[in-house]
């Protein structure tokens, strides 16, 4: 497929996308006109705007599902209408086959002694094989499609070139949507590398130890590399309704709630996530723990960003306004166009509308989408991390009514911030502090050199004193004698002062 045929599909699907707002701007004549140009595409608006966008994003396959699935995580751009039909998004593609992948990898048929032909999965970007190693140990392979990076390039560089056609639309720089699409290619990029995959399991895995409910499955290094990662097989039940339906109650709340710990300890204790928390990738074991699978999306914030977001949490949950917009303004997300007044009011009506009613009624996933729409009035852009995360907070309790239906997160969210408080606080405090040591030693060592400089800046000037106040009066009696000479006069004094500087 060329790179202008593929140009053209992809604006035309976006163009049908966007048909309304189009004929708001050129009338519905013009609009009409130009659709004539990508008419093959018409029937997309046969459906609903967010489905329409869903399905568009579908039949345009490769890079664009996966855009899809990284924007249904930005519900601060998107309205939730939208970002639930983008959840929708299945990373469906036809499985290459075997042979094909294995002529591109002929160490794998050296290292393993049976690989199932059927995929357990299969998207643009890799697909999942059960596998046999020699040993007679049973595994998960997750091998990298051989064209899937040549694919994904002329896929962001086409999105790439939409975004600097419309760069004049004033909602694309309001956005900042030139920064969101190289975001979305650093992600899709690192998909690619399946060593960064098999070092955060790792790290899972390491705190797995101190957390006695989850399980992750251990990653075969002797048999990964960046293209192919070989992890333990995990046999656990894929969570369902059905699967909870001879639990007893009480059973089924204590295995919610050792869900949702399990979440919050890997933010707020770990400081990583992981960023595709859906049923699909999570499993209940025999023993009753919860097992991960399927660490490509993983999210790590830095330390002061998770200081942030536990403060920005916490003020959701103490209903306080002005710690959410101080937390806002100091990851850089409220720009100097907000009028801070008036979005600390909007805070304040929007968490009386929730915090007016017992915490065990509160819906923390609407709480979620509501509260970002307040954001995209404001215009407010959070970092893409930052709003995985708050997505993946809020998901554990739909994740969690699964297990038990009547189950509620902030009843549970709240106590764990007021406790985990103390600690947050005391390591901000100390990376000030650190930091605060550091710029003062720096300071401490350059100042005596500052001190010599000065010093001999000083004497310099003070020498120069007489030399310019004899310029000054010799200046005045030349002026009023015989301006002529000025010429020449001010000429030398320049060569006079650059010899006596020397």
């Amino acid at each position: 497929m060329s790179r202008l045929f593929r140009f053209w599909q992809v604006v035309g699907h976006l163009f049908f996308c966007s048909y309304e707002i189009i004929a708001g701007f050129l009338t519905p004549v013009g609009a009409f006109l130009l659709s004539l140009i990508f008419f093959p595409y018409r029937e997309l608006l046969s459906y609903p705007p967010p489905e329409r966008l869903r399905v568009a994003l579908e039949r345009l396959g490769g890079a664009y599902v996966k855009i899809g699935q990284l924007l249904s995580t930005r519900v601060d751009l998107l309205p939730a209408e939208y970002v639930k039909e983008l959840e929708k998004l299945q990373d469906r593609v036809p499985p290459q086959p075997l042979g094909e992948l294995l002529s591109h990898y002929p160490e794998l048929k050296e290292a393993f002694q049976y690989i199932d032909e059927k995929p357990i999965g299969s998207g643009s970007v890799a697909q999942v094989h059960r596998a046999i190693l020699k040993d007679g140990r049973e595994v998960a392979l997750k091998v990298i499609r051989p064209k899937a990076e040549e694919l994904i390039k002329r896929d962001v560089s086409t999105l790439k070139s939409l975004v600097s056609l419309f760069s004049f639309i004033p909602a694309v720089k309001e956005f900042r949507v030139p920064q969101i699409v190289s975001e979305f290619e650093r992600m899709l990029v690192n998909e690619l590398d399946l060593t960064a995959e098999a070092a955060y399991m790792e790290l899972f895995r390491k705190f797995s130890k101190k957390e006695p409910f989850l399980y992750v499955p251990a990653v075969i290094w002797e048999f990964s590399s960046s293209r192919y990662l070989t992890t333990e097989f995990v046999r656990g039940k894929k969570l369902s309704p059905e699967l909870f339906y001879e639990f007893p109650d009480v059973k089924r709340e204590e295995l919610a709630k050792r869900f949702v710990q399990i979440v919050n300890r890997t933010v707020f204790e770990l400081g990583v996530f992981h960023g595709d928390l859906h049923p699909g990738n999570i499993f209940l074991l025999k023993n009753d723990k919860f097992a991960f699978v399927d660490f490509g999306i993983v999210g790590r914030l830095s330390p002061d960003t998770l200081t942030e977001f536990f403060l920005f949490s916490l003020g959701v949950m103490e209903k306080d306004p002005d710690v959410i917009v101080s937390s806002l303004k100091r990851i850089g997300a409220v720009g100097n166009w907000v009028n801070e007044n008036l979005l600390k009011r909007e805070v304040l009506i929007f968490l009386d509308k929730y915090y007016n009613r017992p915490l065990s009624q509160i819906d923390a996933e609407r709480l979620f989408y509501e509260e970002l729409s307040v954001a995209r009035r404001f215009k407010i852009v959070l970092p893409e991390e930052l709003v995985t995360l708050m997505k993946t907070i809020a998901h554990t309790e739909s994740i969690a009514r699964i297990i038990y239906p009547d189950f509620r997160l902030p009843p549970i969210l709240k106590p764990y911030l007021k406790r985990i408080a103390p600690k947050m606080v005391a390591s901000a405090v100390k990376r000030k502090g650190v930091r605060l040591a550091m710029d003062y030693g720096e300071l401490l060592s350059q100042l005596p050199t500052a001190v010599k400089s000065n010093l001999k800046k000083e004497k310099r000037t003070e020498s120069l004193v007489p030399f310019w106040s004899a310029s000054v009066l010799g200046f005045s009696i030349l002026l009023a004698l015989s301006p002529k000479l000025l010429l020449v006069y001010i000429p030398s004094l320049y060569i006079f002062k650059k010899l006596a500087a020397k």
